[in-house]
């Protein structure tokens, strides 16, 4: 619209002119010496234009011989830069979909056209290892590490690579020769975190971790820093428990629970060191602390373990959920405890509970089932309830979030994957 405007404008700018020189022609005269000339201001208006037009296109011309060439290199540059970001683009879409052919014939022309091929070659890498191509991977993080700027990229994907093979000799060679050209980096020091971890080296990770950490800034990263230095923490107690070492023991189950203090590991491990060394009274504080906010299966079972008999653990049991009766854990903990005390009404009640409320589970369904048979003996009722099983959600179980695999029991380290600190309480 404004180009429209501005069209206008000047069109009428110029009738105007033209119809002010038609019916007002006047005279223009040029003296110079004893030459004379005179003309219409029409003609000179006009040839003054021409003159101005010719004096133009003889500065374009002189201005494209001289510097047409250098601008010709910088605009090809330009749409060559253009082209390659439009394939390493349609690359990394490839690379998201799972066609690694795509991706490397893409990488490997946005290389032929990027001025810095850094990110080409790391996104050839990429597609290599999709297409299980390691070899070619190696060899393109290989040459990463020959620069400085790039040397970063070519570390990690060689870590990876080593990581994936299961070489973790060969991680730590690598972490070692990369933390001496960049001390700072904190992905160093998680990775020797993780590497010691997978060896069982409680000690070494946690110092590795202490590190890491002393470079992280943000609020998250300090507190995942927490938790992993619990988990170690932990490790650091079982091991010690394992050797006798009672007092080291505790300090470490004490100090985990400090660092994260709402976190089901740290209690639960601490819940049973004291429990396993005879503190029953601060075991029964630390659960029913716990409870009131986020209770576990697994503490009502360390609870229980500190009763002399059935009834007593009921008893224990009722009390730990008096303020939180109406949830799936107590429902569940206080019905377990009612069946192996024989009874029978409180179990039932609590049970059934659950399913009317829509909390039943795998294990709700199987207690059912238990109860017809103990009380009554009547297996047909436990059959109905035991057909709902295979139809009912699955039981809350720390699941692995690098490999899936399900555990009863936390650990610090993935009995399938080894992965540490990967796992998570899930319903």
């Amino acid at each position: 619209m404004l180009r429209l405007i501005s069209f206008m404008f000047k069109t009428a700018v110029l009738a105007f002119l033209i119809l002010w020189l038609a019916f007002d022609p006047g005279s223009v005269s040029i003296v110079w010496r004893d030459t004379v000339i005179e003309t219409s201001a029409a003609f000179f208006a006009v040839v003054t234009v021409l003159f101005a037009y010719a004096v133009h296109l003889l500065f374009r011309a002189w201005h494209f011989l001289r510097n047409g060439p250098a601008l010709w290199k910088i605009r090809r540059a330009l749409d060559k830069e253009k082209l390659a970001q439009e394939q390493f683009t349609r690359a990394l879409a490839a690379l998201a979909s799972g066609d690694a052919a795509e991706a490397g014939r893409l990488a490997v022309s946005a290389r032929k056209n990027f001025a810095d091929d850094t990110a080409a070659r790391w996104l050839q890498a990429q597609a290599a290892e999709l297409a299980g191509d390691n070899g070619t991977a190696k060899d393109i993080f290989r040459a990463l590490i020959s620069t400085s700027k790039t040397a970063a990229l070519g570390y990690r994907g060689l870590v990876t690579e080593a990581k994936r093979a299961e070489d973790w000799a060969e991680v730590d060679r690598l972490l070692e020769e990369f933390g001496r050209t960049r001390p700072s980096s904190p992905w160093v020091g998680l990775m020797k975190m993780e590497s010691a971890a997978r060896r069982k080296k409680w000690g070494e990770a946690e110092i590795a971790l202490e590190q890491a950490t002393k470079l992280l800034d943000s609020g998250k990263d300090r507190t995942a820093g927490k938790r992993a230095r619990a988990a170690l923490r932990i490790a650091a107690s079982r091991a010690a428990a394992a050797a006798m070492d009672k007092q080291s023991a505790l300090q470490a189950a004490e100090q985990a629970a400090k660092l994260a203090p709402e976190w089901y590991p740290a209690t639960i491990n601490l819940a049973e060191t004291l429990a396993a060394l005879g503190h029953e009274r601060a075991a029964t504080r630390v659960i029913e602390r716990v409870w009131k906010t986020a209770p576990h299966p697994q503490l009502a079972r360390i609870l229980c373990g500190l009763a002399e008999g059935s009834m007593d653990a009921l008893k224990r049991i009722e009390r730990l959920c008096r303020n939180k009766e109406a949830s799936y854990e107590s429902r569940m903990a206080v019905a377990e405890a009612a069946l192996e005390a024989g009874v029978w009404g409180e179990a039932r009640s609590n049970l059934l509970a659950c399913v009317e409320q829509g909390l039943a589970t795998r294990s709700t369904y199987t207690a059912l089932a238990r109860l017809e048979r103990r009380e009554r003996g009547d297996e047909r009722a436990a059959a109905q309830w035991l057909a709902k099983v295979a139809e009912a959600a699955s039981d809350p179980v720390w699941v692995c979030k690098n490999c899936g695999a399900k555990h009863e029991n936390w650990s610090p380290s993935c009995d399938s994957c080894e992965a540490f600190n990967r796992m998570e309480w899930l319903g």
